[in-house]
């Protein structure tokens, strides 16, 4: 058996009265992946960042190699040898990969009386990194211009530029491919072989037999237990998540025959070429592809966000002209976007506050706006969608993942829209919250608002939808009911070249 390199006892948090971590505790071997899973808000997050030095422990013991340590930064943490990537990326849009990789941290030598920079010394080495993971990114690229999935890895190479004895990965695949995540997996395995320890957070259960040695489950910010992989069967790890009884429901479809929206050959460059679709009221309709298929490029094209090259939207029958979100929005639409931090919410505004920004139209008073009726909304909609948060007033930022993905649909829900674009509603939260939206928007669909929604998931996107398009590299290569459908007929569509 391994050493033990990382172990934090009863460690405890409240963040404003509210304990988020509870007397939790963890045991990190060398050479291991150590898989922590639980509902959001279940206290993973908050030991995680505890142990890198993000937030200070009110209770409890953590110790590294034997040797207690309480980090107070994460810089701390990093000369200790504990590194970490966040769901939440630390990148800054404006400079180069390399400069991120290295920011901190910039290779210096000293010429006579002044320190230079040795630039050509810092690309060379996040080159070896970026090899190492088997990415073709550029040193030289500017990180605002990266896709999310390209981001994702950066934050894995600055991880790795570190001397790390821990590494502890907070959802690292919730934006890869499957390629991607392919060659992730390579690169842990090598990691373990050199005795590194790894602390994997993941929501995706299927990827933990795959990956984990040992599983430690949490609940409501209590530590439950911990398993052998071969003992963690995914029933065993749910029960143990959200206790037993938990039932997956299969919607019961109500799309009616009045078209809500057509879509008329949209295209834009190489994202996507000549989409035509309708959308029913009552339906869901889901979107089905590959990475890089171009399925966001499309939402966002229709919701007004990005430019297309032809292409027209008509809604209840009449051509609508959308130039921009606001156009968007004035036409019944709401998008749900995939990046709920960088799109979705402002993190340090409080929660009615990041919900009254989408309507402040319906606030608006003879002077100013009616915050007593904002809060108010906001307050409805935490007991309808069931938001684990202290109140209204409390910041976004300090909610769980899946919490903060239902104030994003708070917001549009607010707005009344009669069509709701979903875009990865459900990515990097647990299978609890996931069955709470799946709920809600079968409970929206039988409101009458039509849903188009993008999953990744395929098993999502086969339980959730009436009919589905699917696209690849830009083409729509299949529209089909979801009847007897089953994941190798999606993926064979998403495979095909000749479009329909």
């Amino acid at each position: 058996m391994s050493k033990t390199i990382l172990r934090a006892e009863g460690v405890s948090k409240s963040f404003g009265g509210t304990l988020a971590l509870d007397n939790a505790e963890l045991e990190l071997r060398s050479g291991e992946v150590h898989a922590l899973v639980g509902a959001n808000g279940a206290g993973k997050s908050t030991l995680i960042k505890i142990i890198t030095g993000a937030y200070s422990k009110d209770e409890g013991h953590i110790y590294l190699e034997d040797k207690e340590i309480n980090v107070k930064s994460t810089f701390e943490a990093r000369e200790l040898g504990i590194s970490a990537v966040y769901q939440e990326f630390s990148l800054i849009n404006t400079l180069s990969v390399a400069e991120n990789i290295y920011l901190g941290k910039l290779i210096s030598k000293k010429h006579g009386p002044v320190e230079k920079i040795q630039w050509q010394e810092i690309i060379e080495n996040a080159k070896k990194i970026l090899d190492m993971l088997e990415s073709d990114i550029s040193p030289n690229t500017i990180v605002g211009s990266l896709s999310v999935a390209q981001k994702q890895l950066v934050e894995i190479a600055k991880a790795l530029s570190n001397d790390i004895k821990v590494l502890i990965m907070d959802e690292p695949s919730a934006s890869l491919s499957d390629n991607d995540i392919e060659n992730m997996f390579k690169l842990i395995k090598g990691l373990k072989e050199k005795g590194i320890g790894i602390v994997y957070v993941s929501h995706r259960l299927e990827e933990l037999p795959i990956i984990a040695d040992r599983i430690s489950v949490y609940r409501d910010g209590k530590y439950i237990k911990t398993l052998n992989i071969d003992e963690a069967p995914k029933k065993v790890i749910i029960e143990n998540m959200v206790g037993p009884g938990m039932v997956e429901t299969k919607r019961t479809p109500c799309s009616t025959s009045e078209v809500l929206m057509e879509v008329q050959n949209f295209s834009s460059g190489k994202k996507f070429k000549n989409i035509s679709f309708q959308l029913h009221k009552g339906e869901v309709l889901g979107i089905a592809g590959l990475a890089g298929a171009g399925r966001t490029e499309l939402v966002r094209a229709i919701f007004g966000v990005d430019s297309k090259d032809s292409g027209k939207i008509c809604i209840h029958g009449k051509e609508t002209v959308i130039r921009n979100p606001a156009d968007a929005k004035k036409a019944g639409i709401g998008f749900i976007s995939e990046d709920r931090k960088e799109e979705g919410l402002i993190l340090n505004l409080p929660l009615h506050t990041n919900l009254g920004m989408t309507i402040l139209d319906k606030l608006k008073r003879f002077i100013g706006l009616d915050l007593d009726k904002e809060v108010q909304l906001m307050d409805d909609y935490i007991s309808s969608l069931k938001i684990k948060c202290r109140d209204s007033a409390q910041k976004a930022g300090n909610l769980s993942g899946g919490n903060q993905q239902k104030v994003v649909i708070a917001k549009w829900l607010a707005t009344k829209p009669e069509i709701l674009i979903m875009d990865e509603p459900t990515r990097g939260i647990d299978i609890g919250s996931k069955n709470q939206i799946y709920d809600l928007i079968d409970d929206l669909a039988k409101q009458g608002i039509g849903i188009i929604m993008i999953s990744s998931e395929l098993p999502e996107v086969l339980q959730v939808s009436d009919r589905i398009i699917v696209l690849a590299a830009g083409k729509k290569t299949g529209e089909i009911e979801n009847k007897e459908l089953t994941q190798d007929i999606l993926l064979d569509y998403a495979t095909r070249k000749q479009a329909v």
